[in-house]
């Protein structure tokens, strides 16, 4: 008669102790069991720390891959924050973009990280808004007879950036007569042009940019202005005049949008109430209203995918797919499973997964399953408060942190749970590390000295009076090892395992049925034993 642990794996919650497979525990903490051992995982280290003036509950780096030395920014607990790089290739300025924090936002990396912080310390609105009004017009009192070579003429204004961002014109303004110089006529039908003024929003607004169209053509590029410019007056002949206005639908983006998110192709997304909004590529200012797509529950988080982009609600989740943002489809997914903490979405790589009501919920390609009901009860899932789940991707595996704790979950291995709290997270795909706050500090996840960890065996059973243990042996890389032995849920020994060596039970239980193996320390274990003689131990 024996009991033997090694290849150790993780919980099954939903399994009664007296059931799990051999190796699996009723109690996993702070466990690495990916090689099979019992490995204890590593505490925290502290990175950095933020300016006390703020309790961060968002965490983002500036200058991934350089073990810390970016520039971090934080928002406090009462924004939801997303943050996304500017699309561009090698972007002069180093944009960088987020929803969240009231209306979205934007900036350069020069602007954002003014001053000592806390970061963002400075942005700008993301958007361009058209002009308030549109232009007014007016011939001058000088001109000559009207030639029968003149045109109808009208006039719209945009908005242009620091940054070169345009937004859409104004309104139009009435129409006027207007010609070029000819050899019969020398004089010119110059059109006096009064220009709207700038709105007064933080907007970054440096220039404005007036175009004319002719005759019912495409309105062209006159000239662009200093954006103070009040009046101009337009003596640019016909065949002078630039390109055509392009930025027509460019509106701004919705001032609810949240869940900023970049697509392939240099697109961005976000969502507000149950609507799902596009930006035109690599222009993150645009976002056309008529790029949008409506659901039928309030949209609650995104995550793209290789497969295209996850869309949870509070009803059933979406798949949406498309290469261009005006030529999105939507195709309802067949789970009924509500997404009940946005930051509980992580992208996995080719699927997402994210917190139901009923445990994990995977996504991959068109298909999405619980993945954690053979796993996980729904009343266990419950109590470990999944609607405050914050999530990351740590070695191929899903990290959550709730308002009771942490766990790591693997399919095929189970959960594993931690004694590690924090508010916020950032996973830097360039070192491979986990950033975590706690308080007003930056931490490091599983970089620090081993913490003590506990794994608790299932119940075996054994017909009474057949279970008389009378030795056992510990296989550990270091000593002491904490060794607990259970029998009818008494205890049975309680030591310190200091070798290798075979040590003895104390007599008088054999007639225990159930009986149970903790182990716990600072230490790897590769496998423990209790044996009814020293033949049977290895």
């Amino acid at each position: 008669m024996k009991i033997q642990h090694a290849a150790f794996r993780g919980e099954i919650p939903i399994l009664d102790p007296r059931l799990l497979p051999e190796n699996n525990a009723q109690v996993a903490r702070n466990l690495d069991l990916k090689r099979g051992t019992l490995k204890p995982y590593k505490g925290v280290t502290a990175a950095s720390s933020l300016p006390a003036t703020i309790n961060p509950a968002n965490l983002w780096r500036y200058d991934e891959g350089n073990n810390g030395a970016g520039f971090w920014f934080s928002w406090g607990s009462e924004y939801d924050v997303d943050v996304v790089r500017s699309p561009i290739a090698n972007d002069a300025y180093a944009r960088v973009y987020w929803t969240g924090q009231d209306d979205p936002k934007m900036g350069s990396i020069a602007q954002l990280t003014t001053g000592t912080g806390p970061y963002p310390s400075a942005w700008y609105q993301l958007g361009v808004p058209a002009p308030d009004s549109g232009p007014s017009v007016a011939a001058p009192a000088s001109r000559v007879d009207v030639p029968d070579t003149a045109l109808e003429t009208a006039y719209v204004v945009t908005l242009v950036t620091e940054f070169g961002e345009e937004g859409p014109p104004s309104d139009p303004s009435g129409f006027v007569l207007r010609w070029d110089d000819t050899v019969d006529n020398p004089d010119f039908g110059e059109v006096e042009v009064t220009l709207p003024a700038v709105p007064t929003a933080n907007l970054n607004i440096t220039m404005k940019r007036l175009y004319r169209v002719e005759s019912g053509g495409t309105y062209q590029l006159v000239t662009e202005l200093p954006a103070a410019t009040g009046t101009y007056t337009d003596n640019v002949p016909s065949e002078q005049l630039g390109i055509a206005l392009v930025s027509l639908e460019w509106d701004g983006p919705n001032a609810a949008m949240q869940g900023l998110t970049t697509l392939p192709g240099g697109i961005l997304v976000g969502f507000f109430d149950n609507t799902l909004a596009f930006s035109e590529p690599y222009l993150p200012h645009a976002w056309p209203i008529s790029y949008q797509l409506s659901f039928p529950d309030p949209i609650v988080a995104i995550a793209a995918i290789s497969s295209g982009l996850v869309v949870t609600t509070t009803g059933q989740p979406w798949l949406v797919t498309g290469s261009s943002p005006e030529a999105m489809a939507q195709m309802e997914l067949d789970v009924n499973q509500p997404c009940l903490s946005k930051r509980s979405m992580v992208d996995m790589g080719g699927y997402a997964i994210y917190a139901g009501y009923d445990g994990l919920v995977a996504i991959g390609g068109s298909e999405a399953r619980v993945i954690t009901s053979d796993v996980i009860g729904r009343d266990q899932w419950l109590a470990l408060s999944p609607s405050t789940i914050h999530a990351y991707l740590y070695n191929g595996s899903y990290l959550g942190f709730t308002d009771t704790g942490s766990f790591l979950f693997t399919p095929g291995v189970g959960f594993e749970f931690f004694d590690t709290q924090a508010d916020a997270g950032y996973y830097d795909i360039a070192e491979d590390n986990l950033y975590l706050v706690q308080g007003a500090s930056i931490v490091t996840w599983n970089t620090g000295t081993p913490q003590t960890f506990t794994w608790r065996s299932r119940i075996h059973e054994f017909p009474p009076g057949s279970a008389g243990f009378t030795c056992g042996k510990v296989i550990a890389y270091a000593y002491p090892v904490q060794l607990t032995v259970y029998a009818d849920g008494q205890t049975v020994l309680d030591q310190a395992v200091q070798s290798a060596s075979m040590f003895r039970m104390p007599p008088g239980f054999t007639l225990a049925r159930d009986w149970e193996v903790v182990l716990s320390g600072a230490v790897e274990v590769a496998s423990v034993q209790l044996a009814t003689s020293p033949g049977e131990l290895v």
